[in-house]
């Protein structure tokens, strides 16, 4: 058991070293590029080239009329993919890429800048489209192999209002 001197210190050098890595060059915000629900969620098997697999999760745009960057960083493609749609792709200072697709128009070019929450595309859909609403695609490539990663660890909890008093 600590002692309560030594459970202070513990929570100073934890929060000083959590301060120091939200500060670093390296350390990266992630935003929602839509507040709507989660409509498919991540879904990668052992081989990741197989079919019926999701490498990416769908956001309902719940009303919204723009998509917002989920990063900063640069925006390294922004055009048409077959079957996808009008697709962005933004790289960040790490290397990371984050592709959203069925996209309406852009408001984004090639070799852009953006900031996290930036307004990148009107609502779409395009391409063809999985769901019934508007919604975004977000799928996240790491590292020299540009593996796929599930957004939601990168992606901040949603806060949710607590239910009033009956």
């Amino acid at each position: 058991m600590f002692s309560h001197r030594a459970t202070q210190v513990l929570v100073v050098v934890a929060v000083a070293a959590a301060v120091s890595l939200a500060g670093a060059p390296g350390a990266l915000a992630w935003a929602w590029p839509a507040d709507g629900a989660v409509l498919r969620g991540f879904s990668l098997g052992d081989n990741p080239y197989a079919g019926g697999q999701h490498r990416g999760i769908d956001v309902a745009l719940a009303g919204a009329d723009t998509v917002r960057a989920p990063t900063a960083g640069e925006v390294t493609f922004a055009g048409t993919v077959p079957t996808h749609g009008i697709t962005v792709t933004i790289q960040t200072s790490d290397g990371t890429k984050a592709s959203l697709t069925h996209l309406g128009s852009l408001r984004v070019r090639r070799g852009a800048r953006v900031s996290e929450g930036d307004a990148i595309a009107a609502a779409g859909p395009s391409g063809e489209a999985e769901h019934d609403v508007p919604y975004v695609h977000l799928g996240i490539r790491v590292g020299e192999s540009e593996s796929y990663v599930d957004p939601l660890i990168l992606l901040p909890p949603r806060v949710v209002a607590p239910t009033p008093p009956p």
